[in-house]
């Protein structure tokens, strides 16, 4: 029987409307409206896209069906001509499979029906199609890509998202699974949504009524803390077999969730308990794929396991379907903006451990493959769009969060690669870089973070993070509109600033001096007196400051650009934000960066030294993501 498997999307979600390639290539389809596609007369509409092509390869790999094949079901108000078409990655070349000539049947409202097969014996990484009009102008319905499975698997997932005072965001995304999921009749009995309010501040009318929407009001806990709740009902509820974990500011497709219920649905037994990770899109660039899979670095650091890919190319959306992880891939893990894996896992393994934000959903993936490799799911067009964390920058997420939350998260569950030097190095080269930006405030966040992960983890069995994070952004530099800073530009060409400020988009110039053999001689003679009479400078001469006081240069505020070539010489830095309207002025003091710098070594022997503290969050462990212990936290932040 044919099972329709996954359809292509037209109407884009308003946010990625202006990428139109991701859904369809057409010269007479703007994307705006609803209902049909329509394409003008002696015109096409291309599906080769990310929302638009078939992963076969993918398909088949996680339905084990090896000879698997789509039919293309198709509607139009006029006849068309359908060129089927495929993509193979190995010779990066998009080919024509065969035009279809096949009579079209009609259905009872008078559209035209196709229903095409596609050649067996594919063997390419994606599958689309073609259609072009004649003299009339045609629209298109009920498209789908279709399959002969095996009998599916009893599939219903809990949706959970947490949200914190982001009520817009969220309620938006509430209308819009009610709409396209619970209130449709095809998919309504596999989807239930529960949305655990840390804020407090939605009302019981976002459910619209609706038996399968919950709302949890919840205190604030953070991501970690409010997903807790959200698998905590998903597993009492008793009638889910999956979760799936989403954060609230995102924007995603309805097709998103379609797609994931029928890769369980048809699983073979490999991949039955797979995590389903969804891509993350970029809002800033909405072509542009973040991550899907995240994996843990040698140095420490999370990273994405492929490159940024740009999904309105060919190309990329061909590769992005390539790049499997081997199966002894170390450190993997899918992060929670959308995550989608069974509810056994949640009884088997328990809960996450109580981060606050940042890094549950790396501990939880390790802790799960201590016990079982852990495979993944990943598929064109299921993802979300997401703000780019190299937009947002927020010391307390980005330098203090980050910093502790990396150390309780080892120590809680050591990953594979899992190494004390390698964690202090990292932190040692993040703290240099931010003194050398002269951002004292994150040099001593970072020292803050260590200190808050070495008080053990009794001092987290109750709800602090809240307390911590408030307190970390207290200390973390305050920016202020460009007027309020005397002697400073009143706008700032944020783009110029990106592309000259940071030393990675320099090229240097390589200039070999010509010297004569005997300047040569006399520049090293000069070099051996002065190094020679460098101690007794040091002693009686007053030191001479290497910088310019006085001298202010412009740099972006972030924690990632590397301006090193502009504050070599510099006093002072006006560090601007991604707006470009707002800065705060850093002064230079060496004596501070040395201070701090001294604080952190002594912090880093105590890591090394330490074992005690280390031991108790690993004893810890069991009871710290037990249900029991959940509930107890859950109350008390409430209170």
């Amino acid at each position: 029987m044919l099972v329709d498997l996954s359809r292509p999307v037209w109407k884009p979600s308003l946010a990625s409307c202006a990428i139109l390639p991701l859904f369809v290539k057409s010269p007479s389809y703007s994307g705006v409206g609803e209902g049909s596609l329509t394409i003008g007369s002696h015109s096409y509409a291309d599906f080769m896209t990310y929302f638009g092509a078939f992963s076969l390869k993918k398909w088949r790999l996680y339905t084990g069906v090896d000879d698997l094949t789509p039919v293309l079901v198709l509607e139009s108000s006029s006849p068309v001509h359908i060129t089927l078409t495929e993509m193979i990655y190995r010779r990066l070349e998009k080919r024509v499979i065969r035009e279809v000539d096949d009579a079209p049947l009609h259905t009872q409202d008078g559209w035209y029906r196709y229903v095409v097969s596609y050649p067996e014996g594919l063997d390419a990484q994606l599958v689309s199609f073609t259609v072009t009009t004649g003299d009339a102008s045609a629209a298109l319905r009920n498209v789908s890509y279709c399959a002969d499975v095996p009998k599916r698997r009893d599939i219903r997932i809990e949706i959970a998202t947490t949200t914190y005072l982001k009520e817009q965001q969220v309620t938006n995304n509430i209308d819009m699974i009610r709409k396209e999921l619970l209130e449709k009749e095809e998919w309504g009995d596999y989807f239930h949504l529960t949305v655990v309010d840390n804020g407090r501040t939605l009302s019981g009318s976002v459910c619209a009524g609706n038996p399968a929407i919950t709302l949890i009001p919840n205190g604030n806990v953070g991501g970690a803390g409010g997903f807790a709740a959200g698998m905590i009902h998903a597993v009492e509820s008793g009638w889910a077999t999956h979760v799936l974990l989403m954060d609230d500011d995102v924007t995603v497709c309805p097709e998103s969730f379609k797609r994931s219920l029928r890769l369980l649905e048809y699983a073979s037994d490999e991949y039955a308990t797979a995590t389903i990770a969804g891509a993350m899109l970029s809002t800033a660039n909405f072509e542009m794929q973040q991550e899907d899979i995240g994996v843990i670095s040698p140095e420490r650091s999370l990273r994405s396991f492929k490159p940024r890919l740009i999904m309105d190319r060919e190309y990329d959306i061909t590769f992005n379907e390539e790049l499997v992880p081997a199966s002894d891939t170390k450190g993997l893990y899918s992060a929670w903006w959308y995550s989608c894996f069974p509810v056994r896992r949640i009884k088997e393994n328990g809960l996450p451990i109580p981060l606050f934000y940042r890094r549950d959903d790396v501990e939880y993936a390790t802790r799960i493959q201590e016990k079982e490799p852990l495979k993944f799911i990943t598929l064109n067009g299921v993802c979300v769009w997401h703000d780019a964390f190299d937009l947002r920058w927020n010391a307390a997420v980005e330098v203090y969060l980050a910093t502790r939350n990396m150390l309780i998260q080892e120590a809680f569950t050591p990953d594979a690669g899992y190494s004390m030097p390698a964690m202090i190095q990292l932190m040692r080269d993040n703290l240099i870089k931010h003194g050398r930006r002269f951002d004292y405030a994150s040099m001593e966040l970072i020292c803050d973070a260590i200190e808050d992960y070495l008080k053990g983890p009794e001092y987290y069995r109750h709800p602090v993070g809240e307390k911590l994070f408030k307190q970390a952004r207290a200390k973390a530099e305050k920016l202020q509109p460009l007027a309020q800073i005397p002697g400073v530009p009143d706008a700032i060409d944020i783009f110029e600033l990106e592309q000259t400020a940071n030393d990675e988009n320099v090229v240097p110039e390589v200039v070999k001096p010509v010297e004569t053999e005997s300047k040569g001689i006399v520049h090293r003679i000069a070099r051996k007196i002065k190094r020679s009479v460098r101690p007794q400078e040091a002693e009686t001469a007053p030191v001479r400051e290497s910088f310019d006081r006085n001298k202010t240069v412009i740099i972006p505020n972030d924690g990632w650009c590397r301006p090193w070539r502009i504050l070599q010489h510099a006093g002072k830095a006006l560090a601007v934000d991604t707006t470009g309207q707002h800065a705060v002025m850093r002064v230079r003091d060496d004596r501070r960066n040395e201070e701090l710098r001294s604080r952190f070594e002594h912090l880093a022997q105590l890591l090394l030294e330490d074992t005690a503290v280390q031991q108790a969050y690993r004893d810890g462990r069991e009871g710290m993501t037990s249900f029991e212990f959940w509930h107890g936290y859950l109350e008390e932040a409430k209170r």
